[in-house]
């Protein structure tokens, strides 16, 4: 592992919860997902059927993977 200075570890982070359970926060991944939810948005209300469906499908896979634990949503409280 690599040791991170100044905005690297601002926008990289990593620690240890309660048990033991590593957690990643990656803030581009975080701003990627808000991208790419803001697209399903876009396509799912103005896009041809090819692009509704593909939306639809990615919120559905998002949302399979909250109910799965796959996916978990923090708040960073500052």
């Amino acid at each position: 592992m690599s040791i991170l200075f100044g905005e690297e570890w601002r926008d990289k982070k990593m620690h240890i919860e309660n048990g033991g359970q590593y957690i990643f926060d990656f803030g581009i991944l975080e701003k990627n997902m808000a991208e790419s939810l803001e697209s399903a948005y876009i396509n799912i209300t103005d896009g041809a059927s090819d692009e509704r469906a593909s939306a639809a499908n990615y919120v559905k896979y998002l949302s399979e993977c909250l109910k799965s634990g796959k996916l978990q949503v923090k708040w960073n409280i500052s």
